[in-house]
């Protein structure tokens, strides 16, 4: 993707903070009107620059759309990096006790769990984030957020219940049972409405989500507690 800087150093500096503006109200757009609903003069408008001024940093609007999820996976990768780094660390040791596999397990889990709190910044990206997950965005934003972000994710989650459950890492039984772990804290930001609507909560604070995360972390000690003792018994 070509990316034009001006050469002066202050102009340097306006070109980034114009491009980070571009890129703050196509989130907001692209979030509520959708990548095919959303038009580069409805991005320029609301990020108060000219329409060319997109074509300029950013090569038009799939351009503008994979800054977006390139800046998205940073932001994700800030927020699950420890977690996930914990997990390859406990994997690397072939000696690693089953208790250990388990608390990496529901680090990554707790983490994504926590991804449900809100802030005025998480909703915009929610926003964006679940049309992108719904595949309506272009295939090559698709494939950089599935290669940059997904794989290392769900690659730990396979091996982590791989060592738990006995089973070979690319057994059907692993990759259901690791799509159906991260799923669990997937869940209740998708279905948020209803969780809000159920216990008539008017948003998701710290408190709320430390609950949620609380009651999905025990469910999924036990079944990966379960998991290990199936092992033990074949």
């Amino acid at each position: 993707m070509a990316r034009h800087k001006p050469a002066a150093e202050g102009g340097y500096q306006r070109g980034e903070e114009t491009r980070a503006r571009i890129i703050e109200a196509a989130v907001v757009v692209f979030g509520e009107r959708g990548y095919d609903g959303a038009s580069t003069r409805d991005i320029a408008t609301a990020a108060g620059v000219n329409a060319p001024a997109l074509q300029y940093y950013f090569d038009g609007k799939e351009g503008v759309y994979l800054e977006c999820v390139e800046h998205l996976i940073t932001l994700l990768w800030r927020k699950m990096a420890p977690s996930v780094e914990a997990a390859e660390h406990a994997l690397a040791d072939d000696n690693c006790q089953d208790n250990s596999l388990i608390e990496a397990s529901l680090g990554i889990l707790g983490t994504v769990v926590s991804t449900i709190q809100d802030s005025p910044e998480a909703t915009a990206w929610r926003a964006f984030l679940d049309r992108h997950q719904a595949g309506l965005c272009p295939e090559s934003a698709t494939k950089a957020f599935d290669e940059r972000f997904k794989a290392r994710i769900s690659g730990v989650i396979r091996l982590l219940i791989a060592r738990l459950s006995g089973f070979a890492v690319q057994d059907e039984r692993t990759v259901i049972h690791s799509m159906a772990l991260f799923t669990q804290g997937l869940a209740f930001r998708v279905q948020k409405p209803k969780l809000l609507a159920a216990l008539d909560w008017a948003q998701i604070g710290e408190k709320e989500m430390e609950l949620v995360r609380e009651v999905v972390l025990t469910q999924a000690r036990f079944t990966l507690e379960g998991l290990v003792q199936l092992r033990n018994q074949r």
